[in-house]
Order: C-alpha cells, then structure tokens, then sequence
C-alpha cells in the first residue's frame, strides 16, 4: 500500500513538473535562457577559428567578465595582434591597439561589425545586445534538434534599438535551458546566419556551451568557431581591473 502511494506520488509530481514546463511563456524561456547566457564573475581562455575557402585564421583570446556591463577581451594570437584589447564598461566600448599605440571609441552602430575578421559581432563578444531587454518574444512550439527536446522561441527587435536584424529564432533545450541553435534573419525574412552551440558543461549551477559555431547562409566554405578551452569563476574580480589604463598592461 505504501509503495502505491509512493508511485501515485511520484506520477503526481512528474505530472506537475511536466505542466510547468509546458505553461512557461516565451519570456520566462529567455529569462532562464539569458541566466546561461549572461555569465558574471569568471575568466575564460579560448580560440576563435575562422575558416574560408582558400584560407583559416586562428585567434587566441582571453575574456575576463565581472557583470553584464564589464567585460574585457584580450588578443592573445595571432602574434601581429597580439595584446589588442577590448573594453566594455556599461554602453560604452574600446579598442586598444598597441600596434599603433593609441585607444579607439567603438560607436554602438558598429557594434554590428565583424569582430576580428570573424563571423561573430562585436555585440556578440562583449554582450552589448539584450535577448531579454531588445525584443519581444513569441513561442512558436516545441522542436527536436541535435536529439534535445527544444522550446522554439522568435525573437523580434523592439522599436528604435540597435539591432540589425528582422527576427531571431532560438531553439532552446528544455533540459538545461542553453540555447542549441540561433537563426538569425534580416528584415526581409531571409536567412542570415545560423549559430550552433555544443559540448555544454556546468559551472556553479550555471550550464556553459564550450564549443559555439557561426555558418552564414549562402557563403560556401565560411565558418567561424570559437572553442573555449578553459572556463573559471572568480568572484574577487576589482571594478579597477576593467579600466582603460589596465588594457595597456595586458598581455
């Protein structure tokens, strides 16, 4: 008898879980979505790959991210742009480039721009654009990609925001909440680009895709893939370290 009332309890949880999944709105989705997303306190090491047709171009990088409005990024490869550094402090973006010795204001127009001769955004990099803030949402079902069960989200820009895109589909995993692929289209409705993310592992609670992919649509042989090869939270990170002056100092 106690074993019946056991399994009724049990079936009545999964039951209940299993609702709740299903009433979240497409908000709530990016919310739990953009706590994957928007990473805080931690450094990183990677390399962005960036492939063409007749040549390959590999980028060391470094990334050390206190909030959402503090984030710097040092070039670490190859050795010509080795120490460029890039700044985020709140809507406000640099570029040193000891090359030439000089410090550059990123305007948020170009925020749009290729980074690095890459297929990611600058906004990409230094998390400028809001999936949560910049858009309104709508949950266009469910969807099975790479074996996940997905939420599949659409993303439309809000009036007057710096975004350069029509519409956003997200396909999100309903188990950990990572985004597993992003189509991203202009204001036509035409494919741009597809991002896919990969090798997802967890750090205090939070769940990371080591291995992110950008394809754009109708560009045979172009690629670009950032690995992140180490990732550590570091919670004494000083609002002084993401300062104009310590770029200088990076290396």
């Amino acid at each position: 008898m106690k074993a019946k009332v056991l399994i009724l309890s049990i079936l009545a949880l999964c039951s209940t879980l299993s609702a709740h999944a299903q009433s979240l709105s497409a908000y709530q989705i990016i919310e739990k979505a953009h706590k994957n997303r928007d990473l805080q306190s931690f450094r990183s090491e990677g390399r962005m790959t960036i492939l063409r047709p007749t040549w390959k171009r590999v980028v060391g990088v470094k990334t050390w991210v206190k909030t959402r409005d503090m984030t710097l990024v040092l070039i670490t490869a190859p050795a010509k742009e080795k120490g460029q550094a890039f700044l985020k402090r709140g809507n406000n973006l640099w570029n040193w480039q000891p090359s030439i010795g000089r410090t550059i204001k990123i305007a948020a127009s170009a925020s749009n721009q290729s980074w690095m001769g890459g297929d990611f955004t600058t906004d990409e990099i230094l998390r400028y654009v809001s999936f949560i803030d910049d858009f309104t949402h709508k949950l266009l079902g469910k969807e099975t990609f790479d074996g996940e069960n997905c939420y599949k989200v659409q993303l439309t820009p809000k009036p007057n925001n710096a975004v350069v895109w029509g519409k956003i589909i997200s396909w999100i995993s309903v188990k950990d909440f990572v985004e597993r692929r992003i189509e991203y289209y202009d204001e036509n409705g035409k494919l741009i680009r597809t991002c896919r993310m990969s090798n997802v592992k967890t750090f205090n609670g939070q769940n990371v895709p080591m291995l992110i992919e950008i394809t754009p649509a109708n560009k045979k042989g172009h690629k670009t893939i950032l690995e992140i090869t180490d990732h550590t939270p570091v919670a004494s990170l000083q609002e002084s370290f993401f300062s104009l002056q310590n770029i200088k100092r990076l290396h």
